[in-house]
């Protein structure tokens, strides 16, 4: 833990924005809420019922809330609008995708959220329209005897936010970025072989987190630059490798290697790509926009490091501070043996 700290102070401590920052993250986080309530949590309700609607909705709104921070600060710099809904509707998304990939153990998923993601009129379009009847379900999501079926919950959910989605994201660059970034999330499958090399692995990180975040700022900057593109890449690897870092002894438990977990790359040499970040922004979106954002990226560092160690702690979630710390739990928790 010490070792944790001292990389945040060394990080932390030329980062005079870093107060604003976190105010900014605080003071957003109501509006946020607001937005979920309006474009998320009705479309939970229409799909899922309790117990499983009040869990997912406590999940999918405090993944939202925290990429609500970055997307609201990139947009800032990038000086375009941000569309709250949509915000904490792709946050949603990817909250629960990543854990039908991780998860779901559902055997299909691959080519199925490939279907979706392309829009290609194929099974999953077909499934969603015709309320699954091709999959065993009747239209209210329930298999024989009238017992739900989670995996096709989940499908349902997916499709059905991604269609909201695709109905108000602007552009195109967002979802070119998708389709490339679900070929990440199936090639990230070799996380769980030990002999993946140390090449992959990075390759991997740099693709996931990258291009995961090219598709969420991309649906507030459809526009942009192909040098801008490349630092936003740069930063999303960095802030996969945070992730990593964050979930690490949950990957060690699952067998997924990471570039964290195996000590190719440490906290320190993260800290270090994100302070050397900071130039490449400036040169890209002007030093005065470029420094809120590149402090915002340091307070991710330092809100994973408190998450990191508070874990198990317990604490107050009611709070926008209390809700931006807790982040997301898992939509799908993953299984593990006992």
């Amino acid at each position: 833990m010490i070792r944790d700290l001292l990389t945040v102070l060394r990080c932390a401590r030329p980062a005079i924005a870093l107060p604003i920052a976190l105010k900014d993250a605080v003071a957003c986080a109501p509006a946020a809420v607001r937005d979920f309530e309006r474009a998320v949590e009705p479309i939970v309700r229409g799909v899922l019922c309790e117990p499983e609607r009040a869990a997912m909705i406590a999940s999918l709104r405090g993944t939202a809330l925290t990429f609500n921070v970055g997307i609201h600060a990139y947009a800032r710099m990038a000086g375009r609008p941000c569309d709250g809904e949509l915000v904490m509707l792709a946050g949603s998304v990817a909250r629960l995708y990543d854990d039908m990939i991780d998860n779901g153990g559902d055997a299909e998923i691959d080519a199925w959220v490939a279907s979706l993601f392309k829009g290609d009129g194929s099974k999953a379009d077909g499934s969603v329209a015709d309320g699954f009847r091709a999959d065993g379900l009747g239209a209210d999501g329930l298999g024989a005897g009238g017992h739900p079926v989670a995996r096709y919950q989940h499908r349902r959910l997916l499709a059905a936010l991604y269609e909201e989605i695709r109905r108000r994201a602007p552009g195109e660059l967002w979802h070119t970025a998708l389709l490339e970034l679900h070929d990440y999330q199936v090639l990230s499958r070799r996380q769980r072989d030990p002999a993946t090399p140390a090449a992959q692995l990075g390759k991997i990180t740099r693709g996931k987190g990258g291009l995961a975040c090219v598709v969420l700022f991309g649906m507030v900057h459809p526009d942009m630059s192909v040098v801008q593109r490349d630092a936003v890449m740069e930063a999303g690897e960095a802030l996969q490798l945070l992730d990593d870092y964050l979930d690490q002894d949950a990957d060690l438990r699952d067998g997924i290697g990471t570039p964290l977990n195996r000590g190719e790359v440490s906290l320190a040499e993260v800290g270090a790509r994100l302070r050397a970040l900071r130039p490449r922004l400036a040169a890209c979106y002007g030093r005065a926009a470029a420094r809120p954002f590149a402090a915002t990226l340091l307070l991710v560092l330092v809100a994973d490091v408190l998450k990191r160690h508070r874990h198990g702690r317990g604490g107050t979630t009611d709070t926008p501070l209390g809700l931006l710390l807790a982040g997301g739990t898992h939509a799908i928790p993953p299984k593990r043996a006992s």
